[in-house]
Parts: structure tokens; sequence; C-alpha cells
């Protein structure tokens, strides 16, 4: 039996047990859940405190990642892959309590410019314990557009201010200076000031909690407990990894646009498994765009890492250890790992098909992978407008998700965001109470989802009404049939993704990726794809497709067509 040194020390030579680690873990957990919980009610912006862009995390004095709390999976390690260029920009020697580094330079860790990070050393004295960390989503930070966001930008200078790893806060003292220039260069500066201050509050509000846990366990045995939480997160993947059998499988994937042009552009990804080494190659990708739509590394690295969970472990924690049995590969200069200065604003369009393609190829080994194809288009606006009641210039945003593929066991979910989104829909008594816009309706459209044994999940409609004038960018994908999200074992595609500009002087504008000034009266109509069905929809229960029947999922003149006579005449009796 092992001997356990009591706790409270701050140096213990016993080996920590597993349950002191499993302890910590748990409090380490907690810590990372209130800090965004704290950052979500305290923000300012309907993106971060309704729609959930942000996430938080823990780090060890050299920057690995112990606990992370995602709410975003597009997230997952992408501060794991900032802290690297932070402790390269600022030695540990030049660190000191009280320090608050800020940071979203893309071509420093970072996935776009959007994405603010916020770290904070944690101290035990004169010693670096640890690091605390959360990043969130802003809604405006200047840039070419409204949103900062970007199809047809061309180069990271048109996306915003770039922050290198500066100091935020210097022994507890805030940078005015710092602080006025970024208020300076967004067009929302009350929601940006607001948001960051939330930022750095949650911050310190992890920092208390980790200097109890230090006082309690000691800062040795807690940083023992960091060591052990990563190394068991790696014993777990590669175990998982394990018990599949060995295999690899191809898949490509295409973006229906660069942004600017109309030529479609290709992701490819082979997956290859040998034991417990996991390789993701994306060899044979198209080069970098010319557009805004590439995937930062960072941003494709994250991709990678949540289709990896997903597949194999979607019950493990996300520590550093996570990541060390997969091997990724990606060429220089392509469409998933832009050079310098390219655009990566809507980063968001190629990572998301980065993971439809990973589950694609992954299927052709993987036992149990049945699944079809989901939307991965992330319909979007960004629209800088007049507040309704203070007049003060303000930037709304609103993301849309759709349907799931249906798979081997069960339809898919409708009105979702799918893979790498889980972002929330803005609700419509926020959107009307901050922004000079009306939402019609948000509703599901029936007979989006692809028909199958299994059926797809249907796409979300939502209708925007504008009551006076906006500088709106529009952006969606998978508007081309051909890249629809697709079925599979004999199921059919989804139906594609639309956007329509109905002006109020009647005339109306099919749309995929636009930047317009609307006027009063002026509409909007957005409609988003619905997942691919899994399996012959002829082997679809009788029972199943009288319900999707009546609760308003197909229409009636779509049943003969997609399930045959037999189906019809059971619907007629």
């Amino acid at each position: 039996m092992t001997a356990t040194a009591p706790l409270g020390t701050n140096a213990i030579d016993a080996p920590i047990d597993p349950v002191t680690v499993a302890v910590i873990g748990a409090a380490l957990r907690a810590v990372v859940g209130e800090a965004g919980e704290a950052l979500r009610r305290s923000a300012h912006s309907p993106i971060i405190r309704e729609m959930l862009d942000y996430s938080c995390a823990l780090f060890d004095a050299t920057g690995q990642t112990v606990s992370e709390d995602a709410n975003i999976p597009a997230l997952l390690g992408s501060m794991t892959y900032a802290m690297p260029h932070l402790l390269a920009e600022n030695p540990p020697e030049t660190i000191r309590p009280g320090d608050i580094f800020i940071g979203n330079d893309p071509y420093r860790g970072c996935t776009h410019t959007l994405d603010i990070h916020i770290f904070a050393p944690v101290f035990d004295g004169e010693r670096l314990v640890g690091w605390v960390g959360n990043l969130a989503h802003h809604t405006d930070i200047g840039g070419t557009n409204p949103g900062t966001e970007g199809f047809a930008n061309q180069s990271i200078y048109e996306e915003g201010l770039r922050f290198p790893w500066v100091r935020l806060m210097e022994d507890g003292r805030e940078n005015t200076a710092l602080m006025r220039y970024f208020e300076n260069n967004t067009r929302d500066p009350v929601s940006s000031m607001g948001d960051i201050r939330a930022q750095i509050a949650s911050a310190r509000l992890a920092l208390r909690r980790l200097d109890g846990l230090i006082a309690k366990y000691g800062a040795d045995r807690l940083g023992d407990a960091m060591a052990a939480r990563i190394e068991q997160s790696e014993r777990r993947v590669r175990a998982m990894l394990s018990a599949v059998p060995d295999g690899s499988g191809r898949a490509e994937g295409f973006l229906d646009n660069d942004g600017l042009r109309d030529d479609p552009v290709r992701i490819a990804v082979e997956v290859t498994l040998a034991g417990d080494r996991l390789v993701v190659d994306f060899t044979g990708t198209d080069p970098q765009l010319s557009g805004g739509m590439n995937a930062s590394r960072t941003a494709t690295l994250a991709a990678v890492i949540f289709a990896v969970k997903a597949i194999f472990d979607p019950e493990a924690e996300q520590t550093a250890g996570s990541l060390r049995p997969v091997e990724i590969v990606l060429p220089e200069g392509s469409a998933v790992n832009p050079a310098f200065p390219a655009a990566v604003s809507l980063r968001h369009l190629a990572a998301q098909r980065i993971t439809d393609t990973i589950v694609r190829a992954a299927a052709d080994f993987v036992p149990g992978l049945e699944v079809a194809g989901s939307f991965v288009g992330f319909s979007s606006m960004a629209a800088e407008c007049r507040h309704p009641r203070t007049g003060l210039t303000v930037v709304m945003a609103d993301d849309l998700g759709g349907g799931m593929g249906g798979n081997g066991r069960n339809d898919g979910l409708s009105g979702v965001d799918p893979y790498l989104g889980n972002v929330g829909i803005l609700p419509m008594e926020i959107c009307e109470r901050q922004y000079p816009i009306r939402i019609l309706t948000t509703e599901f459209v029936p007979d989006s989802g692809g028909p199958g044994q299994h059926r797809g999940g249907l796409g979300i409609r939502r209708i925007y009404e504008f009551l006076d004038r906006a500088d709106v960018v529009f952006y969606t994908e998978q508007t081309r049939a051909e890249f629809a999200p697709w079925g599979a074992a004999g199921g059919r595609p989804g139906q594609p993704a639309r956007l329509v500009l109905e002006q109020a002087d009647g005339r109306c504008t099919p749309v995929m990726k636009k930047r317009v000034l609307v006027g009063p009266g002026d509409r909007m109509v957005t409609e988003t794809a619905g997942g691919g069905g899994w399996g012959d929809p002829a082997r679809r229960d009788p029972g199943d497709v009288i319900r999707d029947l009546r609760e308003g999922k197909v229409t009636i003149e779509a049943l003969s067509g997609a399930y045959g006579a037999a189906t019809s005449s059971d619907v007629d009796k």
C-alpha cells in the first residue's frame, strides 16, 4: 500500500495518490466552470452572455492545459497553442504577480482576431505555479467590415486590431493607454469594453480560487496533481485508440468558394491509425485562399482535436496530454495552414468542413461510425446599426446552425450548431431590444432533412426585418447542391442552404456571401441546410414516417418520392 503524506504542505516527497489527483482534478474543473459562468454573467454582448461563445482553461507553470471548460468545441485546445507564443515573447523571469496578458493574433497561436485571449499567472510567493486563461468572441474590433469578419478580406491587415502578447495589466494596474487604444478602434466600444472587463473579472476569480487550492494542498501537491492529470489523459487517449483496429481512410470536402471567386475549395484528409498513434494528414488540400475563409493553423488543430475526441473518446477531459498521441500534417501555404499575411477571419467555415471531412474519412475503418453529413455552413450576419434607444453605434451578430446527419441508430438533430459550433441562437427579444432589427419568424424548414431509414435533421428558417439603415455582412455555406450534407448508406442528401434579400421595393436577390446597405422594410430570409439521411429511405418505419408528417418535418408531397408507394398508402390509411 502506498503511503500518503499529509495535505496542506508545500513540499511532499511521496508520490501523489490517485484519490488526491481526482479530488484536485474535480476542484480544477469547478474553477473553470465558475470562471466561465462569471464571464457569461458579466459580459455585455449577447454573443457571449446569450450565445455562449467563450471558453476558460487552467494551465501548469509551463503552459500545458490541465483543465478546460470549452462551451464552443472550435476553441478546444486553442489556448494550448497560444501559450507557447506568450511564453516565448514574455520569458518567465519577466512575469510578475498581478500581470494579465492579452493576445488575439492568428499568427501568434490564436484562431482569428475576434477571439481575444486573456492569461494571468498564478504565483505562490515568488514562484510561478500555473496560469488561468479565457477567451471570448468580441462583436467587433475594427477592420474593413462590420463585425470585423469578411469573406472578401485579402489579408490579415483588413481584420481589425492584432494584439501581440502584451500586458493588459501590470502589477495589478490596468494599462490605460492600451485600453483606450482598443476602445478607439472598435465600432461598438461600449460592448467591447464591457466584454474585456468581464474577461478580466473572470480571470481574477480563477486566480482567487487557485490561491485557495494552493493554501489547501500546497503548490507542490497542486503541481503534482496537474502533471498526473496530463499523463492520465494521454494514457486514456492511447488506450482508446488501441481499442480500435488499425486502419486508414481518406475523404474530400469542399467549400462553395473562396469568398472572392466561384471556384470550389478542396479540403483533403487522410486519417491513419496504427496502435496508439493517429495521423491526420491534409496533403492534397488546395493552396491558401485569396479571400478570408482560410483556416488558421490553430483553428485547424482545434478542429482535429474535436474530431478525434468525438470519434474515439467523447467523455474524456481535455488536457495537453490528449494531444500527444495525434500527429497532424499541415501543408504550409494551404487553406488549412496559410502563410502570413493571409486573411483568416471566417476560418470557422473551413474548420467546420474539416471536421465533417475527418468524420467521413474515419468512417472507412472505425466500427460504429455510421453518420451522414451535417450542415457546416454556419449562416451568419453582422450588422452595424444604431441602438434603438440610445442612438449609439452597435454591432449585432447572429449565427444559425442547421440539421445534423442521421446515423445508424437515430435521426439527426434539427436546428443545432453541429460539430465545432454549439453557439446558441440569438433570442429575438434580446435582438429587438438592443438593435433596430425585428425577427419575424424562426422555424424549422420542412423537407430539408435528407430522407433515409434515419432522417437528417431539419434546417432553420429565420427572417430578419430591418427597422433602420444598417451596414450588413451576410454569409453562409453549402448553398450548392453538390456540397450539401451528404447521405450515407443509401440515404439522400439534405437540402442546401440559401439566403435571399427581400428589399422593401419588392426586389428579391439570392445571395451567398454579401455586404450590403439595407434600409427600413428590407428583409433577409435565411434557410440553413438539413442533415443528410442515413440508410435506404424505403426501410424507414412507417410509423416514423407518419409521425414526421404529423410533426411537420415532411410534407405529403414529398413522401411518395422519398419513401415509395407502400409508405404512401400507409399514410393514406
